[in-house]
């Protein structure tokens, strides 16, 4: 039997209201599935009850960072306490070498700040918004949520990404259609070194696509070539050949002879 998104709401706000805790924390990184957590706290227990956390650091695009309190406000009802904790990433050597536990040490080191605010609120509870699909991914940070005892209620309710887009969009979340993201450092090589250079030079090439209107595009630089990702439904347009030159042209004015296009499409 098919359980339908507004079933797993109600389900997941019967968790939430199981919790049985005065007040809980939500990570929030202003993606769609940590948004509607948020948006489901405040449903079941008041929003004067949540307290939304934003790890603010330079893993993340100045866009975001700038714009992630006016989005909160806007997006979840009035009377949530928001809290921006400043996470100092590439002071950590065991993440800025970038090998397989990079994931793992980046959520642990951000999860662990952000409990040690929560307690000034005498918060013991943080909610993460993992979904059921990322359980079949390989996610290395998932093993430091669970070892520092984040609750992932999307996933005990039976959200899917699917999911969250349909309940998203029927609660009226404006980012209920949004290309899902990553970490700028996730567009980096592994073993090259993360450092704040080549971070901004990866949210520079991207804020260029952005602007051409290519919203969900990731770029990952390798010595002198670049891979480029896009959206499924930006392929075609991507390859026209006006288009294709002017891209090229930039790519190339920047110091990349190869230039490729990621045609596998990435999901939402």
């Amino acid at each position: 039997m098919t359980i339908s998104s507004q079933d797993k709401y109600r389900r997941l706000l019967d968790l939430i209201k199981g919790y049985g805790s005065d007040r809980v924390g939500v990570a929030c990184s202003g993606g769609v599935d940590s948004t509607l957590l948020a948006f489901a706290c405040c449903d079941a227990i008041g929003a004067e009850r949540v307290v939304v956390c934003f790890a603010e650091s330079c893993l993340l695009s100045e866009k975001l960072r700038d714009g992630i309190e006016g989005f909160i406000r806007d997006e979840l009802p009035p009377g949530i306490t928001f809290i921006k904790v400043r996470i100092d990433s590439l002071g950590d050597k065991a993440f800025t070498r970038n090998d397989s536990s990079r994931c793992y040490i980046c959520k642990k080191r951000i999860y662990t700040a952000l409990f040690s605010h929560l307690t000034e609120f005498g918060i013991q509870r943080l909610c993460d918004g993992t979904n059921c699909d990322d359980l079949k991914k390989d996610r290395p940070g998932l093993r430091a949520i669970r070892e520092l005892g984040v609750v992932t209620p999307l996933v005990d309710a039976g959200f899917h990404k699917s999911d969250v887009r349909a309940m998203a969009a029927t609660l009226g979340l404006g980012n209920a259609d949004l290309p899902s993201n990553s970490c700028l450092a996730t567009r980096i090589e592994s073993l090259q070194p993360i450092t704040d250079r080549a971070l901004r030079e990866i949210e520079r090439h991207e804020c260029f696509l952005i602007d051409r209107g290519y919203e969900g595009c990731r770029v990952r630089p390798r010595v002198t070539m670049v891979l480029i990702e896009v959206q499924g439904k930006d392929l075609n347009r991507l390859i026209k050949p006006e288009e294709r030159s002017k891209i090229i042209s930039y790519f190339q004015q920047n110091g990349y002879k190869s230039i490729l296009i990621d045609i596998c499409e990435r999901s939402r």
